[in-house]
Order: structure tokens, then C-alpha cells, then sequence
């Protein structure tokens, strides 16, 4: 899949404008999505909102504008992060937090029946008594995290936008990999019991010509969804996160197949361990909340003569469903 990331006109005072070549990522062409990172292409001074879309037509913004408008600054790095992050794929927006956490029950396989089944009854008997399990709610805390960094007063009066550039860029996809790792580690920390861990084949010797369909990716794809049809939590199995190196082993075997209406969907992250990889049924996992949306604030240090940007975002995440989850290890071997 490619992403085009950059590529504009960028009206020049007194010559024509400037054409920049889209940045292009294709790295696993079949992938429905990867995780790659936002890369700072070489930029004029003067350009017409450089750090993304939406974009401003027929005026111009220095860096000097976005120091005094931090909500550009903010809208800027969503911009840059918006199609990048695992959780959005993983868990459905739950809304807001109030109190700093969220108290919630996770589902348990005996939700689906009661706990005792029916019973014939003769005539004037009594019917027998049938409840459910009462189970201990969990609670999921906000955490808080950000960053803050600075431009220089040198860099903002000779308007760098190529560093402004590059500097927000690096913030964006660090905000990136944070929230990509920590929503792997609640998908582990819900799994850390080993109850939802299957033993994959081999992806990595898999060899179509010669090994028996057992052995093949598609045939865990299978047994994922046996699983879910035996659970009778009607769960379905669309999305499969796998490390790279899962990634270039699945297209190196399907090639254009990979994306056929039989496949479930992939994303690749090296946020995922390699040799292991996770079946989800995409955002039925749990949610993500946010308390505060990521924001930004700027002030101007007179001292060092520099001025700080400063963003920060506090979520939470909580699996409530372990059906919804598979995680599968030893592809590598």
C-alpha cells in the first residue's frame, strides 16, 4: 500500500512554483495498512502550511504564527499521526473518563448460558432455579504522557520551516510509537494468563510446492475462526497484526492473493515481537478513552532566548473482551 505523504506546489514569492515529489511507501504492497514513519522532505522557507493537511490557500505561515498558535501546532501532529496508530484498530472509542478511570467487566465464556441448563418439568412440580455468575468489575486508570522540545529565536526570526518541519515530525511519530507500544502492552497484559496463546505454523519455511496445506498461514487463519465458532461468542477474526518480518513472509507466499476477499485484513507494526502475531476482531477488543485530548501549549524562555512547544495526551485503554483476541507464536520457527 503506498502512502503519499508529501506532495504539493509551494508558491514562491517572485519565481514559479516549486514542485515536490510525493515521499511513497510500499514497502508490503499487499498490507492493507503499515506502520511506517512521516518523513520531513526538504522545504523552501515560505511555503503554504507545510506540516499537512488541511491546507491554506493564498496566505502563508511562518514559524513565528505557529509559536503563537499552538492549536496549529496541535492539528498539525493529529494530522501527521491520523492513519498510523494500532489502538484506533484494535479498540472502539469508548468516549470520556471521569475521575481518572474507568470501572468496567470483562466478558467470561459463561455470559453466553446460565449457569444451570433447563430442565423438563413434570406436571405441579417445581421449576428449578437458574442464575448468573456475579462477577468483580475491573478498573482501568489515565495515563498521562508528552513531550516538549524548543525552537530557537534564531530559527524563528530566519522562519526555518524546514527545521520547524522536521521537529514536529520526529514529535508526531513519537507520540506514534508511544501509543503503539502501549497498546500492545494492554493487549498483553490482558493476555499475560497464556489462555488465548496458539502455537502457529512456521510462516518462515512454508514452502506451497512442497509442505501439506496444514502447514500454511492460511490454514492458522482457519483455526482462528474454528476457535471462534466453538467459543459461540461471535467473534470474527478480521485483523491480524504481525510484525514486519511476518509481513515480507505472507506477500513473499501470496503475493497479490494476500488481499482477496478470503483473507482477513493485516497491519504491520514492529511494535509486534517478531514470530508472534495477534487475530483480533477489530474494535470489539475493549476501548480507548481519552480524559484530555492531545493538546499543546508554547511559551518563550527569555533567558535562553528559545521557545518551548509542549504537548500532551491522556488516555486509557482496557481489554473487556479475551475472546476477541488470539495471539499466535512460533511463526518464525
Amino acid at each position: 500500500m503506498e502512502h503519499n505523504l508529501v506532495g504539493s506546489t509551494l508558491p514562491l514569492a517572485g519565481v514559479d512554483p516549486v514542485t515536490f515529489e510525493p515521499v511513497k511507501f510500499d514497502r508490503f504492497e499487499d498490507f492493507k495498512e503499515y506502520e511506517g514513519f512521516v518523513r520531513a522532505a526538504a522545504l523552501p522557507l515560505t511555503v503554504s502550511h507545510p506540516l499537512g493537511p488541511p491546507v491554506i490557500v493564498g496566505n502563508t505561515v511562518t514559524v513565528d504564527a505557529m509559536l503563537r498558535q499552538p492549536t496549529r501546532i496541535t492539528r498539525m501532529i493529529m494530522d501527521l499521526t491520523r492513519e498510523r496508530f494500532i489502538a484506533d484498530r484494535i479498540f472502539q472509542a469508548g468516549g470520556g473518563v471521569s475521575g481518572g478511570a474507568v470501572v468496567f467487566d470483562r466478558a467470561v465464556e459463561n455470559e453466553l448460558y446460565l449457569n444451570r441448563d433447563v430442565e423438563q418439568i413434570a406436571p405441579a412440580a417445581e421449576f428449578p432455579m437458574i442464575i448468573s455468575d456475579q462477577l468483580v468489575p475491573d478498573i482501568a486508570e489515565v495515563e498521562k504522557w508528552g513531550a516538549k522540545t524548543f525552537v530557537t529565536d534564531e530559527a524563528r526570526d530566519r522562519n526555518d520551516t524546514a527545521g520547524f518541519t522536521k521537529l514536529m515530525r520526529q514529535l508526531a511519530n513519537t507520540f506514534v510509537r508511544k501509543m503503539n507500544q502501549r497498546a500492545i502492552a494492554t493487549l498483553e497484559g490482558a493476555l499475560a494468563g497464556g489462555s488465548r496463546n496458539v502455537i502457529g505454523n512456521n510462516w518462515a519455511t512454508y514452502d506451497p510446492e512442497v509442505d501439506a496445506p496444514q502447514k500454511s498461514p492460511a490454514y492458522d487463519f482457519g483455526r482462528a475462526e474454528m476457535q471462534a465458532t466453538n467459543e459461540e461468542m461471535g467473534i470474527e477474526y478480521n485483523l491480524w497484526l504481525v510484525n514486519p518480518q511476518e509481513a515480507l513472509n505472507l506477500t513473499a507466499i501470496y503475493g497479490p492473493a494476500l488481499g482477496g476477499p478470503m483473507m482477513p485484513s493485516f497491519f504491520s507494526s514492529p511494535r509486534v515481537t517478531a514470530g508472534t502475531a495477534y487475530a483480533l476482531a477489530s474494535n470489539q477488543v475493549g476501548q480507548s478513552r481519552i480524559e484530555k485530548p492531545l493538546g499543546s501549549v508554547t511559551w518563550r524562555e527569555d533567558k535562553t532566548e528559545r521557545t518551548w512547544v509542549q504537548s500532551s495526551v491522556r488516555p486509557l485503554w482496557f481489554v473487556d473482551n479475551l475472546f476477541a483476541i488470539l495471539k499466535y507464536t512460533n511463526l518464525a520457527g
